[in-house]
């Protein structure tokens, strides 16, 4: 099943759930995409460089868990892209879902904390929940 994985900005959320999906599912069948991209084509390691870096654990929750997510790169959603996955799950809030996706027979919504900006251990958290969450969306597609 091809699963695009959606948050705001596409340095968090979206990235860690197509880390562990295809972790978990041995493929390369999960992307990720932002709402509100900028800088397109950008890694994660180069927008780690333009902003204030103190909190963002992304790299150091995600190498604990075996995934270097550093050269991941950031990715704006489009509408079209939605006709290339079997689902879509956005962890951006509602607010800033375009209302094309919102309407989606695809699309899912995870209510998942945004890490941006929290300690460690809130950053651990996330990464947990959606760890969690993940592997229950793998689970019912094989059941």
């Amino acid at each position: 099943m091809k699963v695009l994985f959606v948050c705001r900005h596409n340095t968090g959320r979206s990235q860690i759930a197509k880390a562990f999906y295809n972790g978990l599912t041995h493929s390369s069948d999960a992307d990720s995409a932002g709402t509100h991209v900028i800088e397109i084509g950008q890694t994660l390691e180069e927008r780690r460089a333009t902003i204030d870096a103190k909190n963002f654990f992304i790299f150091d929750v995600m190498n604990e868990a075996g995934h270097d997510i550093s050269q991941y790169v950031r990715t704006p959603l489009i509408e079209d892209m939605i006709d290339r996955y079997d689902m879509v799950v956005s962890m951006a809030s509602k607010e800033d879902t375009p209302e094309w996706l919102l309407q989606s027979d695809k699309y899912v919504y995870w209510d998942v904390s945004d890490p941006r900006g929290q300690d460690y251990a809130t950053t651990v958290k996330v990464r947990d929940e959606i760890k969690h969450k993940v592997e229950e969306l793998i689970a019912s597609k094989n059941s």
